[in-house]
């Protein structure tokens, strides 16, 4: 998703990433912590067996990346699904 392999990511959401990273060191773990309680939000919505794993990791990915590519996202904390932290 982030395209870190290539040395310089290419993805919007990758950039976008690196920028976040670079104004705060904490943003890697940060947007851990949202994309794992965004993963569980959908899985609970879903009602997700083991089945479809690879449907709901898809699915937070894509979530994922459409709100890092939000232009009004500054830091992780600015992501609407960053809220779900505070549940």
């Amino acid at each position: 998703m982030l395209d870190f392999q290539s040395g310089k990511p290419s993805s919007s959401a990758g950039i976008r990433f690196l920028e976040l990273l670079e104004k705060d060191e904490m943003a890697f773990d940060n947007l851990y912590c949202v994309a794992f309680r965004m993963m569980d939000a959908q899985w609970l919505a879903k009602r997700a067996s083991y089945m479809e794993f690879n449907d709901v990791l898809k699915s937070t990915r894509a979530q994922l990346e459409r709100e890092l590519k939000l232009e009004d996202v500054s830091c992780v904390q600015d992501l609407p699904a960053y809220n779900l932290l505070h549940r």
